[in-house]
């Protein structure tokens, strides 16, 4: 029982290095991708995942905003929104605020996460449900909302502010059944 207990508790500190390691190494080289692939999808599943995106050399030049537009049977809509960490009071941002950035930046909005579409969709539903209890909803639009982040040479913009308008794209309906 005792070397059950070093096998498990050594195979744990490994897996943890792994995961530590991986975040410096580059994500696009195939052979660091297939040999860590178990590592990628633990991370992956738990939101852990951590990578250069928002760091130098090359930061994220785009905001990305994610909402859902419902439509009911008696012709009405209305819309809710992924909260933003602007928003989000201080204990909000502390406990889930980077996980809604990170889930639509670095997860919805990107085609390849297709599987995410259903379900994000459905928990759109769940949120606007909570005012709308008494209608029945018969589609549910995802949306992606983004600005690209002006350079710094073209002058600062005041902290809090935002653009007027953002460049919008519905990239999955949900049929309600």
């Amino acid at each position: 029982m005792v070397k059950v207990k070093k096998f498990f508790i050594s195979a744990f500190i490994v897996f943890n290095f792994l995961i530590m390691a991986r975040v410096h190494l580059p994500l696009d080289v195939k052979f660091f991708s297939t040999l860590y692939a178990p590592v990628d999808t633990y991370t992956r599943f738990f939101s852990t995942f951590q990578d250069w995106m928002m760091f130098a050399p090359n930061p994220s030049r785009t905001n990305y905003e994610l909402s859902a537009e419902i439509e009911f049977t008696d012709g009405s809509r209305d819309s809710w929104s992924f909260p933003k960490a602007s928003e989000l009071s201080i204990v909000g941002k502390y406990f889930y605020g980077e996980r809604y950035r990170k889930f639509i930046s670095e997860g919805v909005r990107k085609h390849e996460n297709n599987f995410m579409w259903k379900d994000t969709a459905r928990f759109a539903l769940r949120m606007i449900g909570e005012t709308h209890y008494n209608k029945i909803p018969s589609k549910v639009h995802l949306y992606r909302h983004w600005e690209d982040v002006p350079l710094l040479s073209d002058g600062m913009r005041t902290h809090g502010t935002r653009p007027d308008k953002l460049s919008k794209f519905r990239f999955f309906t949900h049929e309600v059944m």
